[in-house]
């Protein structure tokens, strides 16, 4: 083998390796932790109105917000009903949620996967290309995404405890 071919063979090698490196994180987000349980239990006894919790489940951070059921409103919004939006049945309704005073929802922005911020007001916005949605998760007319959060599945084990459930 000539030195010329060593040399290329050797920066192929280290082209591969980076980028196994710099995709490994783009990769690691679509699939969840092994072994991690397919439930999880969060108590939301301690949220006052206003207020949001962030847990971590299967790979991906969870938004629980207690909001007042007013700021449910209907604005501008690119899919107010929820038909072309992720979510289990029963979020089909105007609160996107099983009960109007508590809503779940992945943070990631269905318009390129950034993770949303809750704002003081109890709506999404989107750091990376100011996608904003509403207190339900829905996204608004003027944002750049095109679909509302995804809401997961979940149900009431308790009145101040949510079970995260993973279905099929």
């Amino acid at each position: 083998m000539d030195r010329r071919r060593l040399l290329t063979r050797i920066v192929q090698a280290f082209s591969i390796t980076g980028f196994g490196f710099l995709a490994y994180p783009f990769f690691r987000t679509f699939v969840p932790t092994f072994g991690q349980d397919a439930t999880r239990e969060v108590d939301v006894s301690g949220l006052r109105a206003g207020e949001s919790k962030i847990v971590r489940w299967l790979g991906r951070h969870v938004v629980v917000l207690r909001r007042d059921p007013a700021l449910v409103k209907t604005v501008e919004l690119k899919d107010a009903r929820s038909d072309f939006s992720q979510q289990p049945a029963f979020a089909k309704n105007q609160h996107r949620s099983r009960r109007p005073d508590l809503f779940l929802a992945y943070l990631n922005c269905t318009h390129l996967g950034c993770e949303v911020a809750v704002t003081q007001s109890g709506e999404f916005e989107c750091p990376c290309h100011s996608s904003r949605f509403d207190a339900a998760g829905r996204v608004y007319s003027d944002s750049v995404a095109a679909f509302n959060l995804e809401v997961p599945d979940y149900q009431y084990v308790a009145h101040s405890t949510v079970q995260l459930i993973k279905r099929g």
